[in-house]
């Protein structure tokens, strides 16, 4: 039923982790470096060469933060994964509308999701696991409470050649949603989600992950169909033990019967090779 915790270093030729320490990271995006907060980095830096080259570094006050420019940066520029291109935005947020450590799950998808099949993507941002599920032939809903970052995902549908492909694209609560798709009916093969510390609905519903988890999770169990299935779920918002997740959703989700814990990582390009953990994903599958 359970497996041991094991890793993934995600796999990029467009984005890479140059460096980290010092609660930072060093990455490149396409041509571009930056340098933004990491709270995992407790170590030192590896390569104090490569930190002058960044063209920008994030500094946060408070919620927000500002970001330095030391050298032009267009507004946005794309990368590319495999066969998907996303457009990446420094936002005020420290995001760039990717977290590339989550290539590691598309490529999971792209293995275990068959044409035909029925995904719902929650809390899908930008759309990278909802591209990944539709680019092999997947009937994909996403839903995200931000309408911004619905039309980031469309977008990205656009760029990846996947806009006429079958993705229904829902900004609305993630909570209601799910219980509305209950109401009528509806079932999925596929729930993916990845779920905040903290957030709040296009009305201001609130959302908070140990207090709303297990009642999403006991509502996903009413969409999901028992005969067989799969349920992926990022679970390091609050940095919560993967085993305290799989008892989660095994109380939740009875029918389950097999669940693999994986810690993302980030592998440094710098000599010593340090992997920057990321957070924990669960794989479950009936």
């Amino acid at each position: 039923m359970l497996s041991p915790l094991t890793r993934e270093a995600a796999v990029w030729k467009d984005i890479a982790l140059l460096d980290s320490g010092n609660f930072e990271k060093c990455e490149r995006y396409g041509d571009v470096v930056m340098i933004r907060p990491e709270p995992q980095a407790l170590w030192d830096i590896g390569d104090s060469a490569i930190w002058p080259s960044a063209h920008l570094s994030y500094k946060r006050q408070g919620r927000e933060g500002e970001w330095t420019f030391n050298k032009p940066v267009p507004e946005s520029w794309n990368v590319s994964w495999e066969d998907l291109t996303f457009r990446i935005r420094p936002t005020s947020f420290k995001h760039t509308g990717l977290f590339p450590e989550q290539s590691s799950n598309w490529a999971w998808i792209r293995s275990h999701v068959k044409p035909g099949m029925t995904v719902l993507n929650l809390f899908g941002y930008t759309g990278g696991a909802t591209l990944a599920a539709a680019s092999v032939g997947a009937d994909v809903t996403h839903c995200d409470a931000s309408k911004p970052v619905v039309t980031w995902g469309k977008e990205n549908a656009e760029l990846s050649g996947l806009g006429d492909r079958k993705i229904r694209w829902i900004v609305d609560d993630v909570q209601k949603f799910v219980a509305r798709e209950i109401r009528r009916g509806n079932t999925y093969d596929v729930i993916i989600m990845d779920p905040p510390a903290f957030g709040r609905g296009p009305e201001g519903e609130l959302w908070q992950f140990e207090t709303h988890l297990p009642f999403l999770l006991a509502d996903c169990a009413k969409l999901l169909k028992p005969g067989s299935g799969m349920l992926l779920m990022n679970a390091y918002s609050l940095g919560f033990p993967a085993l305290a997740i799989q008892n989660l959703i095994q109380t939740s989700i009875p029918f389950v019967r097999d669940m693999k814990a994986v810690e993302l990582t980030l592998k440094e390009e710098s000599p010593r090779g340090f992997e920057l953990p990321t957070g924990i994903v669960i794989r479950a599958t009936w």
